[in-house]
């Protein structure tokens, strides 16, 4: 007797993620840290703990479980990221994707832009936290601060654009300037355009680009904080080769596999890439809802590592159960889509919001398992959000990005007449 293949999944908001397996025909234990009603009904949840030092795993939860993975931005946590590799490795959980150890190299900003410029780009100038090295020992990596313009300055372990911010000036001009950075935070060279990601699936063999899509941005922590992404986008030949040839470069330096998100600025007629993300990615289910794309990258990414780790035995298993669960006629999804993360401009306890308030355009009240998502990460009745934090994700979808982004806009509306008391910003 065959039976549904189990994955564990960790990341401070898994719920995209674990939709995704699902959808690819995986059972899912989510350890996540928001613990959204559509998570605890779709899936086995646990909360992660602020402090995994003293934790372990709930044993009866991960027997028979294949492997485990993660989400944003569990990346940028290093310790607990390896905290919570060394607690599945005493359960034989392999991990399903990119080790502690290789996240580190590959979140160090100076290797994304050295292998950027090792194919020919136009790398960002970086300077990270240390001795101010100089100007002839310098890497072209790092900035001549007598010849910049403009900089952020951005966290090492942070995601969503948390906290990144401008620097002033001023600031570049005093003399003090390069010894005041934090051990925590880093220099990049700041560049205006448009933020725009593409998604790969890598394997031992290929490197395959998925997608591209548009960063929506601003949020109650900044300009710089991630509100969401439209797309697919299309973007000029060039600029998508350039791209590829980036995502190869990555793959092979670093023998990564499944999921490969690189997050870049276009700007005029040239795109500069800004960071790494070798997993599951926010702008993922975008993509993954439109016509055209694979309909689990969940999937997709677990078994190209499965290929890598597993032996034969447990792939076989775990392809035949997810033959029964990942059909179905795709040719009804739309072709844009638009998500957009709601905030909180002040603390309030949540309402309801599965009740059935948002309407179609014919003015019929549209389910809540509507075959096009309109509303996911939905807070718990009665729980507290605080100010500034994140209250749940609206979607619009349609025939343009256009038409996608008034849907979502129209969503946001009728969230707002039907919920006064929430306080959004």
């Amino acid at each position: 007797m065959q039976t549904t293949p189990k994955i564990l999944i960790a990341g401070g908001s898994v719920r995209a993620a674990a939709d995704s397996a699902q959808r690819g025909g995986w059972q899912v234990i989510a350890y996540d840290q928001y613990g959204d009603l559509d998570l605890q009904e779709s899936s086995i949840w646990q909360s992660l703990p602020a402090e995994t030092k003293n934790w372990s795993f709930d044993l009866a939860h991960v027997e028979h479980v294949q492997g485990w993975t993660y989400t944003g931005p569990f990346e940028n946590w290093p310790a607990d990221a390896s905290r919570f590799s060394e607690q599945a490795d005493k359960c034989s959980i392999p991990l399903l994707g990119v080790s502690p150890r290789l996240l580190k190299r590959i979140r160090d900003p100076r290797f994304l832009q050295e292998t950027f410029a090792s194919i020919g780009g136009n790398p960002l100038a970086v300077i990270l936290p240390g001795p101010v090295v100089p100007s002839e020992l310098r890497p072209a990596t790092q900035i001549d601060l007598s010849k910049v313009q403009e900089l952020i300055r951005k966290p090492l372990h942070s995601g969503g654009g948390f906290n990144v911010r401008d620097v002033s000036q001023a600031d570049i001009m005093e003399e003090s300037f390069p010894h005041s950075l934090d051990e925590l935070e880093y220099l990049q060279e700041k560049v205006h355009g448009v933020p725009q990601s593409c998604i790969f699936m890598a394997s031992s063999t290929h490197v395959e680009r998925i997608g591209w899509t548009e960063g929506l941005m601003g949020t109650p922590w900044g300009k710089y904080g991630y509100r969401g992404s439209v797309g697919p986008i299309t973007v000029p030949p060039p600029i998508d080769e350039l791209a590829c040839s980036l995502a190869n470069a990555i793959v092979k330096a670093t023998g990564l596999s499944g999921i490969l998100g690189i997050d870049g600025i276009r700007c005029d007629e040239s795109w500069r890439p800004i960071e790494i993300n070798p997993r599951y990615t926010a702008s993922c289910e975008i993509l993954e809802g439109t016509v055209g794309h694979p309909a689990s990258l969940m999937d997709l990414h677990l078994r190209a590592w499965q290929s890598e780790l597993m032996p034969p035995c447990l792939r076989d298993v775990s392809a035949t159960s997810r033959k029964k669960t990942t059909g179905g006629d795709h040719s009804q999804r739309p072709d844009f889509g638009c998500k957009q993360i709601v905030y909180a401009g002040e603390a309030f306890n949540a309402p309801d919001l599965r009740v059935p308030w948002l309407k179609s355009h014919s003015g019929k009240f549209l389910p809540q398992a509507s075959p096009h998502q309109v509303i996911a990460d939905i807070p718990m009745p009665g729980s507290l959000i605080s100010s500034g934090y994140p209250v749940c994700t609206l979607f619009g979808w349609g025939s343009s990005i256009a038409d996608a982004r008034r849907q979502c806009a129209e969503h946001w509306s009728q969230l707002t007449t039907h919920f006064p008391e929430l306080k959004l910003a």
